[in-house]
């Protein structure tokens, strides 16, 4: 009985077992497909709301409406690490007038991403030196101490990359309300360099890094109604000293004011307490003088353009951005005392160099090798020749120079960076490079330029021997279809260098680097497209 009680113990709990085991295997197979469902359905999810996501953004990118947070490329950290290596940490913008310096620190916690169509933006708030604040006049003149709190700008470090050339940026920007406009508005904040708000009434200023007033805007509830641009002392003394002015004038000036704390540490001794720190705090007032000009109007589709002056947009829309005089030369030059007319003299030469396949090769090598850095540019007297001075770190050029003859010193600037080991050896070795490229930049030009060029030249000895080593060398510095190495070097020497000999280019200032031969005298052309 034992036994059988054991064996049918033994069986009825193998046969619960079993019961029970069928069951959950039962559930199992029910509940399986139900996960399989249940995953495949959260994946669906997940899966729509990344394509939903992504056919938000081109929506919105079609559409021209500002994206946040949603940069590509441009993060945060791409452009802090692109501003560290291009930017020092304090950045000071300067007034011309009063030579008063606002000294600013980026806060790099409070960055934040946007972007519109090809443009990716960071935008990074400035902490001002003792608190600074800017307002205009009217609130100047009329806030209380109990609406100090609402008594604000927007100070803020843009950098924005174009998504289609890859270039990167950086200004900064200051946005300054109206009195009427700072008392009413809840989310001034919002107002960025990709929007405004619809009804903002103040000024946005855009300035250098390190520098002074580039342009800026006046809005009159969300509309731009005015361009803005440095103004001087004299001007606004002679404004001040007119009797009246029209209401109808075209321009006028203003003057912005920078409330700040300036305070002075000091040492004291208290009977009780002994020696003692304190410091002492007082308010300060500098100011800026700007040109305002009312020079806006509205078409009929309600898009803004300026007339007055016609440079400021060439005939095209208003958009309210950073408009920088000379963006390409102040890329690669810098000269603090050249006025905007100089500027602009040397951007329309790049400009048409940059036309040219070659011309922009240069541009883009130079501005490469110096790394964010810019060379010193100088005008000369007309009877003194354009040349690149190494000791000076840039180039002195005539103010009647041609494209050609500055693309040529630009050669000159580029070798200082790749021959620094063979610079005083090879002088008449980067002349002979310098004039081919010049020559080859010429041949690109119309038909008419390329006629005076020939005319102008054709009894210059060294033109004749620039323009015969073009048949055996092409636009690439490479050596064109059957010709050789020998017969490059034959030419070189001493043909070549004898026709540059004869017009000046002596031993002594211009010595030839006899080891280097053929076209290893034209790696600089050579690299241009690499």
């Amino acid at each position: 009985m034992k036994c059988i009680e054991n064996y049918e113990g033994f069986s009825k709990i193998s046969y619960n077992n079993y019961s029970l085991e069928s069951k959950n295997m039962k559930t199992k197979k029910i509940k399986r497909p139900v996960c399989y469902l249940v995953g495949l359905l959260a994946f669906g999810l997940m899966l729509y709301s990344c394509l939903q996501d992504e056919t938000d953004l081109d929506s919105q990118e079609t559409t021209g409406k500002v994206i946040k947070g949603k940069n590509r490329e441009l993060s945060i950290d791409v452009a802090r690490s692109w501003y560290e290596a291009h930017q020092t940490p304090v950045v000071t913008t300067r007034s011309v007038v009063t030579h008063f310096e606002l000294m600013t620190k980026l806060h790099w916690k409070k960055g934040y991403e946007n972007r519109k169509g090809k443009f990716e933006v960071v935008e990074v708030p400035l902490l001002t030196r003792g608190g600074a604040v800017l307002m205009d006049r009217e609130t100047m003149e009329k806030y209380k101490d109990t609406e100090r709190g609402k008594i604000r700008n927007i100070s803020r470090m843009v950098i924005i990359k174009n998504l289609e050339t890859g270039e990167i940026i950086n200004f900064v920007m200051h946005i300054v309300g109206t009195y009427d406009y700072l008392m009413k508005a809840k989310h001034f904040e919002d107002n960025s360099y990709l929007y405004r708000a619809p009804d903002l009434s103040g000024s946005v200023y855009f300035y250098e890094p390190e520098g002074g007033l580039v342009n800026g805007w006046q809005y009159k509830d969300g509309k731009i109604v005015a361009t803005i641009s440095q103004g001087t002392e004299e001007g606004l003394e002679m404004q001040a000293n007119a009797d009246t002015r029209s209401e109808s004038s075209e321009c006028h000036y203003e003057s912005v004011f920078v409330e700040y704390d300036e305070c002075t540490p000091f040492i004291y001794e208290d009977p009780e307490y002994g020696i003692g720190f304190g410091i002492e705090c007082r308010t300060r007032t500098k100011y800026e003088t700007k040109l305002v000009c009312n020079n806006i109007y509205y078409d009929k589709d309600g898009n803004a353009h300026t007339w007055f002056p016609p440079e400021v947009d060439g005939g095209g829309g208003v958009g309210g951005g950073y408009q920088p005089v000379a963006p390409k030369a102040k890329a690669i030059f810098r000269n603090s005392n050249m006025t905007d007319n100089s500027w602009k003299t040397i951007e329309n030469l790049l400009n048409k160099m940059t036309k040219t396949k070659i011309g922009e090769a240069l541009y883009h090598k130079l501005q490469e090798a110096l790394k964010g850095k810019t060379l010193i540019i100088q005008f000369i007297s007309d009877n003194m020749n354009s040349n690149f001075d190494p000791g000076l770190g840039g180039i002195k050029m005539r103010m009647d120079i041609t494209s050609s003859a500055l693309l040529h010193e630009m050669v000159h600037a580029l070798q200082s960076y790749t021959e620094q080991e063979t610079w005083n050896a090879t002088q008449l070795n980067r002349e002979f490079e310098a004039h081919l490229i010049q020559q080859i930049y010429i041949n690109s030009l119309e038909a008419s330029e390329r006629t005076w060029w020939y005319e102008k030249s054709k009894n210059d000895s060294r033109w004749n021997a620039t323009r015969l080593l073009v048949r055996y060398i092409d636009e690439f510095g490479n050596l064109r279809p059957g010709v050789t190495e020998e017969d490059l070097q034959k030419i070189l020497n001493p043909k070549c260098i004898e026709d540059f000999r004869n017009v000046g280019y002596n031993n002594v200032d211009y010595p030839w680097l006899n080891s280097r031969k053929g076209s290893d005298n034209f790696k600089n052309l050579q690299n241009l497209y690499k």
